[in-house]
């Protein structure tokens, strides 16, 4: 019997999601961000990584990119 859940989060990592503010590295390639799903504590937002994931994503369609399979 396969796994019906064994690839759910591929499409569900931070880099798709609306709350995902990316910050540019030197080399133009995005790799963290920050997380705006909540209000800022006194560090600030959260730091994450594009394919870190929460149970709070919310698909940004600007963002999304179709896994490979």
């Amino acid at each position: 019997m396969s796994d019906n859940w064994k690839h759910r989060s591929e499409s569900m990592r931070c880099k798709t999601c609306i709350w995902f503010c990316p910050k540019e590295s030197l080399d133009g390639v995005t790799h963290l961000g920050r997380c705006r799903r909540h209000a800022p504590t006194m560090n600030g937002y959260p730091v994450v990584f594009v394919n870190d994931w929460c149970g709070d994503h919310k698909l940004n369609e600007n963002n999304f990119i179709e896994p490979n399979e």
